[in-house]
């Protein structure tokens, strides 16, 4: 329980994430986007002068995204579609509809097979959203979650930069916890 788990295979979510929901035109959606993630930089979690003195040396955090960077993840967030399955990973992959699975006994009922019998080797479903450009392709945002069960999961939402040809994480923000 307190060592890291002996993962060999990663298991995605076919599908991209997306917040446009049944019924919900894009303007509502990209405004619950925006709330949610947090992306005014007047909303920032940690704000002392401490805080503002590291982002600005650092040149990191939300404050210092360019406004068309997060309109076009805006935009994305609000498009459902499936997910590229072109991109290389160092261990075997599955890409999966996750809607019917289920973790554990969670939920009852739900399936023959639980996850972690059908994928003995995966910690959990792997899901990532479109990403957001800037015009010039040097600044990103991309959305996450990982799903590990009922009460189990992490979604998260990083901004990368473009540096010496190599894409850098530059800043992540933990947006949801189960």
């Amino acid at each position: 329980m307190h060592r890291r788990a002996d993962i060999s295979e990663f298991v995605f979510g076919d599908t991209v994430l997306t917040e446009l929901s049944t019924g919900a035109d894009i303007q509502s959606c990209t405004e619950k986007v925006r709330t949610n993630l947090r992306l005014d930089s007047s909303a920032l979690p940690y704000d002392s002068f401490a805080d503002k003195l590291y982002r600005l040396l650092t040149r990191s955090g939300y404050d210092s995204l360019r406004a068309d960077t997060i309109h076009n993840f805006l935009e994305k967030s609000c498009t459902t579609g499936r997910l590229s399955q072109t991109f290389r990973t160092d261990l075997p992959r599955t890409f999966i509809a996750a809607d019917n699975l289920r973790f554990g006994n969670w939920p009852e009922n739900s399936g023959p097979k639980s996850f972690q019998e059908l994928f003995p080797g995966a910690s959990g479903i792997i899901s990532f959203s479109h990403v957001g450009f800037d015009p010039t392709l040097r600044e990103a945002i991309v959305s996450t979650a990982h799903v590990c069960g009922g009460l189990c999961g992490t979604g998260s939402l990083y901004v990368l930069r473009k540096k010496w040809g190599r894409w850098v994480v530059v800043n992540k923000r933990v947006v949801w916890v189960s």
